[in-house]
């Protein structure tokens, strides 16, 4: 199994998005390789270089799902209430198998 983050990002206005929210939470916490998932919160974030631009989406949101390839994964989150009513402007699907942490992938690869 692999680990992938895939981030969405959404609609400046999410009045309609919010409401399918109750299905979309239902439907994301029925999926057995979840880990982790949420809203990027409001307000100012750190930028290291550049300015945000009025093209910059304000609303995002990172889900960390355990799957066997990025294949299947795409495949489950075309099935994302989100997703299927369009509320989602763009999907970055990428595999991320970090060698530190509670997420360990490969603990072989761990330099602990």
């Amino acid at each position: 199994m692999a680990i992938f983050a895939i981030h969405y990002t959404y609609p400046d206005d999410t009045t309609e998005m919010l409401k399918v929210r109750p299905e979309h939470r239902e439907w994301l916490t029925g999926q057995p390789g979840l880990l982790v998932a949420g809203m990027y919160q409001a307000g100012h974030d750190e930028v290291s270089e550049g300015e945000l631009t009025d093209e910059d989406p304000a609303n995002g949101a990172l889900i960390v799902y355990e799957g066997e390839s990025i294949d299947e994964v795409t495949s489950v989150f075309d099935n994302d209430p989100y997703w299927q009513n369009g509320f989602v402007l763009r999907r970055v699907v990428r595999e991320w198998n970090p060698p530190l942490g509670a997420w360990v992938a490969d603990a072989t690869k761990s330099p602990a």
